[in-house]
């Protein structure tokens, strides 16, 4: 019986092993994961704030990934270069032709933002290596659930354009940071609607 057992959990470890070289995964750190969860943990990385992802699937390998920490990411070659804007706060700077702003609690594309979301999507379009990522953001009104799922509905506006342009919608990813990521700290309306936007992340 005891050897049954032991063939058994041999079995299931290597099944596991497997499974994780296959997806890359890092066995040690599920572990702790799972520990964490067992324990009550919420784990996040330390100095990021949470983020709420739609992938959209995942870019072919093939595809580029660029850093959006703010190293190295190639982005006056795909947008037209531009001046510093507003930065997320713990986030990188943004060029202002790569932030679409939006009105109090909508999601509908202004009229004055398309231009920047159809010079981004001719330069992805023209670049079918290129993926960016769509970070939707909002003002602190609003409980964060809420703000979570209008920063995911901004983002998914932006990208709805640039697929009707063109765009792989491999290229695109989608992600919401709702009122977790300022541009800027003030209370007042013209902060707020500083805070109002989606970046347009290479």
């Amino acid at each position: 019986m005891h050897y049954l057992i032991r063939t058994l959990i041999a079995a299931t470890s290597l099944a596991l092993l497997a499974s994780c070289a296959s997806t890359g995964e890092n066995p040690e750190e599920n572990a702790q994961d799972a520990t964490a969860q067992a324990q009550g943990v919420e784990q996040q990385p330390a100095g990021q704030a949470e983020a709420y992802s739609y992938p959209y699937g995942q870019a072919p390998s093939g595809y580029d990934a660029y850093d959006t920490s703010g190293g190295g990411a190639p982005a006056a070659e795909y947008a037209g270069g531009g001046q510093p804007g507003k930065g997320s706060a713990g986030g990188s700077m943004v060029s202002a032709d790569r932030i679409v702003y939006f009105e109090y609690d909508s999601a509908n594309i202004r009229a004055e933002s398309r231009p920047v979301i159809e010079a981004n999507a001719r330069s992805l379009a023209g670049n079918t290596r290129a993926v960016t990522q769509l970070e939707g953001h909002t003002d602190e009104r609003g409980s964060r659930e809420y703000n979570i799922a209008l920063g995911e509905r901004r983002a998914n506006a932006v990208r709805q354009v640039m697929v009707a342009m063109g765009v792989s919608p491999q290229q695109v990813r989608v992600m919401s940071y709702g009122e977790e990521r300022p541009a800027s700290g003030g209370q007042d309306e013209q902060s707020y609607a500083l805070n109002r936007r989606v970046e347009i992340v290479y």
